[in-house]
C-alpha cells in the first residue's frame, strides 16, 4: 500500500492510468483498493486474486483489509486486473467487506489488456472501454512528481538484489575489514544494567559515518566500497541505526543512498540499510517497495525489531508521518 502523492483524478480513465503510479508498479492478478477520505486520496491496498475455487480464502484478508481502511478513509474505489472470472467474485468479498465495515464503495472497475470495464451497473462500461494512458493527464502530473512505474513488483524487487560477481568479492574483503575495525573498537566494552553499553567514541565514529552518507547522497555522489562496508558495520549499532532512522526524510536522495547500501552490504549487515530504505520508502509514500524491503531485512534478521514494527504499520495501513513521528517524536509531512 502507499500514501499517493498528488494526482488530480477526474474520470474513471484516470483512476485506471493512475493506480500503478500509485502503487508504483504495474498490478497483474490484482485487486486494488484506493482509499479516499474527502474526496483525497489516502494511500492504495493491493490484494492478490485467488483463483475462482478459492475465492472464499479471501473472507478473511479482504474483513482484515476493510477494517484498516475504515480507520484512516470513508470510501474506496476497487480496480481488478485480470479476467472477469477472477476479478468479480474478488471484487464481490471485498465490496461486502468495506460496506460491513462502513466504507462507501464509490467505484468497481476490470482491466485487461487496455480496456475496463465498470461493474457497478453503469451501461456505458459495462462491455468494456478502451482506454489511452497518453490521453490522461495523469502521467504528465506524475513525470511532473518524479513518479515512474515499474513493470511489474518482480522489476520492484531487482532495484534492491544482491550485488554479484567482482563487486560482492570486493564487499565481503571490505566488509570483512570494517568489521574488524568496529571490533576493535567494541573491544572491552561495559554493561549498564545489564546491557552492553556503546563507546561514546564509536557512537560518534558511526555517527559521523551517517552523516557523511546523507551529505554525500545529497550531492548526488555514490559511497566507495570502504565507506559502504563501514556504514552497514556502524549501523548495526542501535545508537547509531537510530540516528539514521530519525533523520530519514522520505527524499529520493536518501532514497538511492538506501537502495545502493542494500544491494551491497553483506548479508550480515543488510538488515539495517535495508530497514532504513523501508523507512524512506514509507515516507516518500512508495508502499510498494517499503514493503519489498521490510522483507529483505527480515530476511537477513527475522528478529529485526524495527523491521517487524514498519511491517505491522504496513499492513495496518498507519499514515507514514503519524508512525514516524509516534515512533521517533519527529513530525513529517
Amino acid at each position: 500500500m502507499v500514501a499517493p502523492r498528488k494526482l488530480r483524478l477526474t474520470s474513471r480513465e484516470d483512476i485506471v492510468v493512475a493506480v500503478p503510479y500509485l502503487l508504483g508498479f504495474h498490478p497483474q492478478d490484482s485487486l486494488v483498493c484506493v482509499v479516499l477520505d474527502n474526496q483525497r486520496i489516502r494511500f492504495v491496498a493491493r490484494l492478490d486474486l485467488p483463483q475462482p475455487p478459492e475465492v472464499h480464502q479471501l473472507s478473511a484478508p479482504a474483513a482484515q483489509t476493510a477494517a484498516m481502511i475504515s480507520r484512516y478513509g470513508s470510501a474506496a474505489i476497487l480496480v481488478g486486473y485480470g479476467p472477469a472470472d477472477r476479478v468479480e467474485p474478488a471484487a464481490e468479498v471485498l465490496t461486502a467487506a468495506l460496506l460491513a465495515a462502513a466504507v462507501d464503495v464509490l467505484e468497481v472497475l476490470r482491466v485487461d489488456e487496455g480496456h475496463y470495464w465498470c461493474l457497478c451497473g453503469d451501461p456505458d462500461c459495462a462491455d468494456g472501454v478502451a482506454y489511452d494512458p497518453s490521453a490522461s493527464i495523469v502521467p504528465a502530473e506524475a513525470v511532473y512528481l518524479g513518479i515512474a512505474p515499474l513493470p511489474d513488483r518482480a522489476a520492484l524487487e531487482q532495484l534492491i538484489t544482491p550485488v554479484t560477481g567482482p563487486e560482492r568479492d570486493r564487499m565481503r574483503a571490505a566488509s570483512d575489514t570494517a568489521l574488524r575495525r568496529l571490533t576493535d573498537m567494541l573491544s572491552g566494552i561495559s554493561s549498564v544494567g545489564g546491557q552492553p553499553s556503546t563507546p561514546e567514541h564509536v557512537a560518534r565514529s558511526g555517527i559521523a559515518a551517517v552523516r557523511q552518507a546523507y551529505e554525500s547522497a545529497a550531492r548526488g555522489e555514490t559511497l566507495s566500497d570502504d565507506d559502504v562496508a563501514w556504514l552497514a558495520a556502524v549501523l548495526m549499532v542501535p545508537q547509531v541505526r537510530d540516528h539514521a532512522w530519525i533523520a530519514c526524510d522520505g527524499s529520493d536522495e536518501q532514497r538511492r543512498l538506501w537502495i545502493d547500501v542494500t544491494r551491497r552490504a553483506t548479508p550480515g549487515t543488510s538488515a539495517a540499510p535495508a530497514c532504513l530504505l523501508a523507512i524512506t520508502a514509507y515516507l516518500a509514500g512508495d508502499g510498494a517497495l517499503a514493503n519489498i524491503a521490510v522483507d529483505r531485512s527480515l530476511r537477513a534478521d527475522p528478529d529485526y525489531h524495527l523491521a517487524q514494527l514498519l511491517g505491522h504499520a504496513l499492513q495496518a495501513g498507519v499514515p507514514p508521518h503519524l508512525w514516524h513521528a509516534a515512533t521517533t517524536g519527529k513530525t513529517t509531512d
